[in-house]
């Protein structure tokens, strides 16, 4: 992995200051994957789009908020901005926080919304016997449903992995007929064959040997 420049921003509430890490490449070597689409790969950290302020209450899409300055790998930024501190990563209540925004787009509910439900899914995730899901994680999933297209691949996929935590078996096979991008055939193939298994559970897909 190979860092990029480290970016300071200005929180449009408090004015405070908050660090924004960037990464100039890296890959998926060692990359754990699941089926609702979590991956943790120690060379590609996932840095997340929405985000809250270290500072006070508010919470913001980060590219969105002014940047006050950029610093190389290694240099001091607490020298130059002395409350600079890192946002805080997003929890079930910044997601929700960025639910009630006015002006959010389709594809930035469906951005909150897929991450809410990886999170919701953390309670189960690896474990043999899975918890009933609660009524915040069924109206998520409902509504993901919902506003999820037809014809994207991406889309496509995340509503079957949806019915297929449902237990919604039938509906998880209808919605995974058709053509397919070449580039999402594999994850398709592994999909079906957790449909076809009628297992409705949260485990990693590709688990390392110890």
């Amino acid at each position: 992995m190979l860092p990029g420049p480290t970016l300071v921003r200005e929180c449009p509430s408090c004015h405070g200051h908050v660090i924004e890490t960037t990464m100039a490449s890296g890959n998926t070597f060692g990359a754990l994957f699941w089926p609702d689409g979590k991956m943790e790969a120690p060379m590609m950290p996932n840095y997340a789009a929405y985000v809250g302020c270290a500072h006070c209450k508010a919470s913001f899409w980060i590219e969105d908020i002014k940047e006050v300055g950029q610093f190389s790998w290694g240099e001091k930024i607490t020298d130059t901005f002395s409350d600079a501190t890192q946002y805080k990563e997003p929890t079930e209540e910044i997601f929700l926080q960025g639910l009630k925004e006015n002006d959010l787009t389709k594809n930035k509910e469906i951005y909150l919304r897929s991450n809410l439900m990886r999170l919701y899914n953390d309670i189960n995730r690896d474990q043999k016997v899975q918890r009933p899901a609660t009524q915040a994680q069924i109206d998520n999933w409902e509504r993901l449903i919902e506003i999820l297209g037809t014809k994207p691949t991406a889309d496509k996929l995340l509503k079957g992995e949806i019915y297929r935590e449902m237990g919604e078996f039938d509906k998880a096979e209808a919605t995974l007929k058709g053509e397919f991008d070449e580039d999402y055939l594999q994850s398709l193939d592994i999909l079906d064959k957790l449909i076809k298994a009628r297992d409705s559970r949260v485990m990693c897909i590709n688990p390392q040997d110890d």
